[in-house]
């Protein structure tokens, strides 16, 4: 389940179901075939689902991204008939298991997750800029440009048009012929909405996709110098046995030469006399005892 091959092949079943999805909106004499092949398909995933649920077992539910897989298999085996039937327009669903096919896109969704909070806190902040102007632009406004500006729901819509800078000159033109001065209003909301706040949110949105591929990046440091670390506890530890068994070996050479120290010398014999040794019986005889053995 987890080779390159079978990867590989479940990419490109995807990538012909997204081919199928597109060409039925055309309709045609195809479009029995294609479903035929949509089935199919069906089939491969539902196998493909099985095999994960045996090969990974309990291990299958704790990864999200099974969790949208399997619902995007339980959604495809719903019938066309019944009332179910509306479940069936998110086959097209179908479609997003690229994301779960391409470990890069895995990774970037990922990302846009973990930037949730901090983006969270920068498109609140937005909301109260547009809101705030939104209220300030139907007071100032509202009387000379109803079309516009005639109540906080139509204003807010306008300001939302004039975030994104699409066609904010009808709305400006049309107010600064009542308003000469209303220009500053939109210099400044347009500046501090869509070249500050929105670049906030895209800083963002860049920090954690940063964070992302650094949390990666910074688990495979993690295990090359764990694996580094214990190369080098090794290491000292035969280098502590050796230093431990030369101490031994040099410590049992000082007790020996300690001993041969404290041994006496041996006593001289009784028959020497200062110190100078007997003649032994096996010297040469003298004269004397030579002219004796002749007589």
């Amino acid at each position: 389940m987890e080779s390159r091959w079978f990867s590989n092949t479940m990419f490109f079943v995807i990538m012909v179901n997204a081919v199928i999805l597109g060409w039925a909106t055309y309709g045609g004499s195809a479009l029995p075939y294609l479903l035929i092949v949509e089935r199919v398909i069906i089939g491969i995933f539902t196998i493909e689902m099985a095999l994960k649920l045996y090969a990974w077992r309990g291990r299958f539910w704790k990864d999200p991204w099974n969790w949208f897989d399997f619902g995007v298999v339980v959604i495809s085996l719903i019938p066309s008939t019944g009332p179910f039937a509306v479940l069936r327009i998110l086959r097209v669903l179908r479609i997003l298991r690229l994301i779960t096919a391409v470990p890069q896109m895995r990774q970037i969704i990922g990302a846009l997750f973990k930037a949730v909070p901090g983006m969270g806190t920068v498109i609140g902040l937005l909301l109260i800029v547009i809101y705030v102007s939104a209220i300030l632009g139907q007071q100032m406004f509202g009387e000379d440009v109803p079309e516009f500006f005639g109540d906080l729901g139509t204003t807010l819509y306008t300001m939302f048009l004039l975030m994104t800078t699409e066609n904010w000159p009808d709305v400006s033109d049309a107010v600064l012929e009542q308003h000469p001065n209303a220009w500053i209003f939109f210099v400044l909301y347009i500046v501090l909405t869509a070249f500050i706040m929105l670049n906030l949110v895209i800083g963002v949105i860049v920090t954690a996709m940063e964070q992302e591929y650094s949390e990666g990046r910074w688990e495979e440091d993690q295990e090359l110098e764990l694996v580094q670390h214990n190369e080098v506890i090794a290491k000292l530890d035969a280098l502590t046995t050796q230093v431990q068994y030369l101490q031994s070996r040099i410590q049992s050479q000082d007790r020996d030469s300690l001993v041969d120290h404290s041994v006496p010398p041996a006593a001289p014999s009784a028959n020497s006399t200062h110190g100078v040794p007997p003649f032994s019986s096996t010297e040469s005889p003298g004269p004397e005892t030579e002219s004796r053995e002749v007589d």
